[in-house]
């Protein structure tokens, strides 16, 4: 576990950011969606925010930025792993959580390149490039609204703790 990055804490953050942090912390159990480490001696701490993940990133899909459905909950250690580290780290981790917890738990790796690829195809549907002849097209902010909202309540109307 040596080549695990330092967590770094976040920058302040948009409120609405927080607020959606704070919304999914209310909400789900504290518990990592790839390990199912318990998150809660992260509360209250400047590492908090690093306990949560945009799955798909907000340069290339600023839209879902916002979407509840495109965070999950993770250690930071697994968060920055994710971010920024190679293949073989996420092997080399996922080997010294089975390890360490005596085959109870893994880290699921595979999970999130599921649900990566389930959002892509759902950005795709809601946010496509094209418009008609309009190629690359911007979405207003009240279509973002709309969308977002649509998709944000059926995820929690979907959504089991």
């Amino acid at each position: 576990m040596n080549n695990i990055p330092e967590p770094q804490p976040i920058k302040p953050s948009e409120a609405a950011q927080i607020m959606i942090f704070k919304e999914m912390w209310r909400r789900m159990p504290r518990r990592s969606f790839i390990t199912g480490l318990w998150l809660r001696s992260y509360e209250n701490t400047p590492l908090w925010p690093n306990c949560f993940m945009n799955i798909l990133h907000g340069e290339k899909y600023k839209y879902f930025k916002y979407y509840f459905g495109n965070i999950i909950m993770c250690t930071p250690a697994e968060r920055a792993l994710y971010m920024q580290c190679t293949p073989e780290s996420l092997i080399q981790y996922s080997l010294s959580i089975e390890e360490s917890s005596r085959g109870t738990a893994k880290a699921d790796w595979d999970a999130v390149k599921s649900l990566e690829e389930d959002l892509k195809k759902l950005y795709a549907k809601h946010f496509p490039v094209t418009q008609g002849l309009f190629v690359n097209y911007q979405y207003s902010i009240q279509d973002q609204v709309r969308i977002l909202g649509k998709l944000n309540a059926s995820f929690w109307n979907g959504f089991q703790k």
